[in-house]
């Protein structure tokens, strides 16, 4: 019976060792699988989209740029389904973007060499773009809009040479934007002081624009003729966009330009135009004050008092009647005194003028009663109360 006991202990305690040693035992896990290129890519390329949205634009551009280069990396085992090349391609765009924005920040700060830099790094990154996803004509616009972006603060700084550059780049794509053009004239006739040059754009522009774009070359021309008081010129310009377009447009811009040089019966000439095409009420009553201040200036007052008749027909205008007013006093014409006082005293009842022209007026027509009821109200008037007076003295 011991000699079992003893087995027994034995076994018991073996058995121990054998637990104790399964308890002790280190067991080793299986290590993470690293990451690939690819993967760390997309990683990188989230942290840069994020970053963007945090307008932390340099750290984007950082975290795009290696996104790029793990993309790249990735590129000899990758799939077409990885689309590896079309992601490049998307974070080349994100970089470019980012330049913009931070082009934009500089604006703000008015640092607009620092704006110009980062606006030709974005057009660095557009120009060198090879297509995969975006379609060529978007690649096409930012290309432009770079263009547009660089001659806006170039500019700014003062960078004329620049400045030409991109307006000539501008103009190969778009010859016809009449803008850019007028942008071009104006910095070459202002800023650079060439005015030949400047005057070269436009007479050039004329030479090759068709239809609408002829018409409007040759307004630019003549607009340009005329600021540097090139009259001739510039009448020759006008005439022949009326060639290509006689319209009422057409015809108030020539007016303007002949007024403008006081060449007054020319002016009217292009107002009686206008006024054939069917204006609106306004706009007659407009060209008709500066057909009458037309004649004025010719001397021919009895034009100007039908012009100016023609507006009171259809609106009542106070300075146009007491002109009129004024007019038929010198004529001794009382009952038309009396009528266009009247309009003015209907629209200002305190107008002395008109209330003395028409005093006047009903006195000469022996009307006492409505002569006095004028002239009293004026008895105190420090321009007219002594004549207002006299006047009242003689009817008593």
């Amino acid at each position: 019976m011991r000699k079992s006991r003893i087995f027994a202990l034995l076994a018991l305690s073996l058995l121990f060792v054998l637990s104790a040693c399964s308890t002790n035992q280190i067991i080793e896990e299986a290590p993470e699988p690293e990451s690939t290129p690819l993967e760390l890519a997309h990683e990188a390329a989230a942290e840069g989209n994020g970053l963007f949205e945090d307008e932390l634009f340099e750290n984007a551009i950082l975290a795009f740029e290696n996104a790029i280069k793990l993309f790249e990396e990735s590129a000899a085992t990758a799939t077409d389904a990885d689309s590896v090349s079309a992601n490049i391609e998307r974070m080349q765009l994100n970089i470019a973007k980012c330049h913009t924005d931070i082009a934009l920040e500089h604006i703000g700060l008015t640092l607009y060499e620092d704006a110009l830099a980062e606006y030709e790094l974005a057009l660095e990154i557009y120009e060198s773009i090879e297509p995969v996803v975006t379609p060529e004509e978007e690649i096409k616009e930012m290309i432009m809009g770079s263009y547009g972006n660089i001659t806006y603060v170039a500019e700014l700084v003062g960078d004329h040479e620049k400045t030409l550059l991109y307006y000539d780049k501008i103009l190969e794509e778009n010859p016809n934007d009449g803008e850019i053009l007028n942008n071009k004239f104006v910095l070459l006739r202002d800023k650079i002081k060439d005015e030949d040059a400047a005057f070269a754009v436009l007479e050039n522009y004329v030479t090759v624009a068709e239809g609408a774009n002829a018409y409007s070359a040759y307004i630019m021309l003549a607009d340009g003729y005329a600021q540097n008081n090139r009259f001739e010129d510039a009448e020759g310009a006008y005439l022949e966009a009326e060639k290509i377009r006689s319209d009422a447009q057409t015809f108030i811009r020539i007016a303007n330009f002949y007024r403008a040089n006081s060449e007054w019966a020319k002016a009217n000439t292009y107002l009686e135009k206008f006024l054939l095409t069917g204006p609106a009420d306004d706009e007659r009553v407009n060209v008709y004050k500066q057909i009458g201040g037309n004649y004025a200036q010719l001397g021919v007052k009895a034009k100007t008092v039908e012009y100016y008749e023609r507006i009171l027909e259809i609106a009542p205008e106070a300075p146009i009647a007491l002109y009129l007013a004024s007019h038929y006093n010198g004529l001794k014409n009382w009952n038309k005194v009396i009528q266009n006082a009247t309009v003015v005293l209907n629209i200002d009842s305190n107008n002395v003028d008109a209330r003395m022209l028409r005093g006047i007026a009903y006195y000469s027509l022996k009307n006492m009663n409505a002569a006095k009821a004028d002239l009293q109200r004026l008895e105190n008037d420090p321009k007219y109360g002594t004549q207002a007076s006299n006047i009242l003295k003689a009817i008593k």
